[in-house]
């Protein structure tokens, strides 16, 4: 008989345990703090009831602390995604709490048994989870300095006649900025047009401050992806920053034991809609509009990237193109051969890693 499963619905303060018995059934509910203690209470319960495996939902989030918790306690956690969760609630017409989330998960985690790893990447590796913290770090300040960007074009665009006639109209916003460095504010024939000029005379230095600590960034994420001895930035097309986002997007590659189950995690791989074939293969398919967008975004510019400074890239896209295929239904297709590669990389790289290091006399 399968032992109970256990499934956590967590949020910013408490996170709710459920657990299931093998059909399914409720067996107890219980709420705790979102803190060390209540870790440690959930534990005691999920122990007392032989539970084994827990499904927990959102461990990328307000779940991570706790789905590193249980892992470290010897608990086989799994990431239960909200459309799983939400299935088994529609399925049965229960109400939206936390309890019925949390028996959700478990029940999911139950009908699906092979669901990923939490994506905590603290229970995976430690270093993978310090390359995330950096690489966000690095996202949020790109975030803000295109907005502070957009809003110097907007500014740029009221100034008076007399200070735009000296910018020329083309060009980054980036290069129309600096120019602004050398214009006296007494150009200016309104008190308005003066203040917006020194406003955006002080973002110069603000925004080089900006891409100075972008850079830092970009250099300590490159030292640590030596220390994590990927392979990636071996691939055309796919640079330090790509590199880092494939690596902590995917966590544990090996979590994927067919290249169509990467292909059709990251949105590559196409969909089947066909009917009629009976046992043979499907004769139909249509794009898959979901999958990890993050990644999907990797490839494509990997793929224009090959294109255009690899011949056999070019070949392949050419060849597509003589056998029928729309430009982006061959886009697509070498969209799905680089994720084939890249996924075949990353296992390559894993089992590396893995590998114990002879010890030095």
């Amino acid at each position: 008989m399968t032992a109970p499963v256990g499934g956590i619905d967590p949020h910013q303060d408490t996170f709710t345990v459920g657990v299931v018995d093998s059909h399914g059934v409720e067996v107890i509910c219980e709420t705790f703090a979102n803190t060390a203690a209540g870790y440690g209470a959930a534990i005691d319960l999920l122990d007392a009831h032989g539970v084994d495996r827990v499904g927990v939902e959102g461990s990328a989030k307000w779940g991570a602390h706790v789905a590193i918790a249980l892992s470290a306690a010897g608990f086989d956690t799994r990431e239960v995604p909200a459309s799983r969760s939400a299935a088994q609630r529609r399925s049965r017409r229960l109400d939206k709490t936390d309890a019925v989330d949390a028996v959700a998960s478990a029940r999911a985690l139950l009908a699906e048994p092979t669901l990923g790893p939490v994506q905590a990447l603290e229970v995976y590796d430690s270093l993978v989870a310090e390359i995330e913290a950096v690489l966000e770090h690095r996202r949020a300040l790109v975030a803000a300095r295109t907005l502070m960007l957009h809003h110097a074009a907007d500014q740029i665009a009221k100034l008076p006649t007399e200070v735009r006639d000296q910018l020329s109209t083309g060009g980054k916003i980036e290069g129309r900025l600096r120019r602004l460095e050398h214009i006296e504010p007494a150009c200016a024939a309104t008190p308005s047009g003066a203040y917006r000029l020194e406003w955006l005379q002080a973002l110069i230095d603000k925004d080089r401050a900006a891409r100075r600590e972008i850079r830092c960034l970009e250099r300590l994420i490159d030292e640590l992806l030596d220390r994590h001895g990927t392979t990636l930035r071996d691939e055309p097309g796919i640079g330090t920053i790509a590199a880092a986002t494939l690596v902590c997007e995917v966590g544990d590659p090996r979590r994927f034991d067919r290249e169509s189950k990467f292909a059709r995690w990251c949105g590559t791989g196409a969909v089947a809609l066909s009917s009629g074939e009976g046992s043979a293969d499907p004769v139909k398919h249509r794009l898959d509009f979901k999958g990890n967008r993050r990644i999907n975004s990797v490839l494509y510019i990997a793929s224009v990237t090959q294109q255009r400074s690899q011949p056999e890239a070019a070949a392949y896209l050419a060849r597509k193109a003589t056998e029928g295929k729309t430009r982006r239904e061959a886009r697509r297709a070498h969209k799905r051969q680089l994720a084939n590669r890249i996924i075949r990389r990353m296992w390559r790289d894993e089992t590396t890693r893995k590998q114990p290091q002879p010890t030095t006399p």
